[in-house]
């Protein structure tokens, strides 16, 4: 660790301790991260810093972040996209799979890996997807986010088989109308309906596709979260067509290899968390 990050690292210990009210954490971290600029540390150091930060924050410091977080990037940006779609006629819809990825970081204490784009979403090799039914409408009124699993080698596909922790995220509509976030955390190793299923797509589409060396192949194991507006606590996969799969509900919850590990309504505009 170089001078600058130590000396950063001990200015958060300074401002964040275990007596910092939750709800005066985020304006304390901002004072530290007014301190730095960001975009001049190197990657390498990000990931220090971060996983520095997240150790040092408890569990309820760490939901009223995941709180901010929420009505800054969900609320707050969706009502500031609305006033522009109504202009332009373009997309009001957010990009959650940066915010699921900072969500899980808060949840778990395990930080991303300092930049976007290509490479793992977490710094112990985790994965993150995300899915988000709102203002997601096609022009036919329909919405199917899902989550994607997409590989261009073989090795890529069957690396699907080892991950001990997949984290789903999904945003849509509860029952009563509230916006939800929830996040599943799932092992595909003890998760055996999963694995099955996958190992059944990779025989049947998977390695054919791949077989095929004229072309540049990929795959797309397409999992679908629960149905928007419902208590629904599993994946779907499968359209039940004669050349595709038959339709399969995957639980999310209560079995082996998957559990819920975040859950977030919007009420009122208020944020409630009750699973952290």
């Amino acid at each position: 660790m170089n001078e600058r990050i130590k000396k950063y690292c001990e200015l958060l210990s300074s401002l964040i301790t275990p007596n910092t009210k939750p709800e005066d954490v985020n304006e304390q971290l901002t004072a530290a991260t007014n301190t730095i600029e960001i975009d001049t540390v190197d990657i390498s150091d990000r990931v220090i810093i971060s996983n520095y930060a997240l150790k040092l924050l408890s569990k309820e410091q760490r939901m009223q972040l995941a709180k901010s977080l929420i009505e800054e990037q969900v609320i707050k940006q969706r009502n500031l996209l609305a006033h522009w779609s109504a202009i332009t006629a373009q997309s009001s819809m957010i990009d959650t799979g940066y915010i699921a990825q900072h969500l899980v970081s808060l949840q778990t204490q395990i930080a991303g890996q300092g930049m976007r784009g290509k490479g793992d979403d977490l710094c112990d090799g985790s994965e993150v997807k995300s899915a988000n039914f709102l203002d997601s409408l096609d022009k036919n009124g329909a919405t199917a986010p899902r989550w994607n699993f997409m590989a261009n080698t073989v090795d890529i596909m069957e690396r699907f088989l080892n991950y001990t922790a997949i984290y789903l995220l999904s945003i849509d509509y509860s029952p009563e109308h509230n916006c939800r976030i929830r996040i599943w955390k799932v092992n595909i190793q003890k998760h055996t309906i999963l694995q099955e299923r996958y190992k059944e797509w990779m025989t049947k589409l998977g390695y054919p596709k791949f077989a095929d060396t004229t072309k540049k192949p990929s795959v797309n194991f397409q999992l679908f979260p629960p149905n928007s507006g419902t208590n629904e606590n599993y994946a779907r996969h499968g359209n039940g067509r004669a050349n595709g799969f038959t339709k399969l509900h995957i639980p999310l919850e209560d079995t082996p290899g998957s559990e819920l590990i975040f859950k977030a309504e919007v009420v009122n505009n208020e944020v409630i968390i009750t699973k952290f």
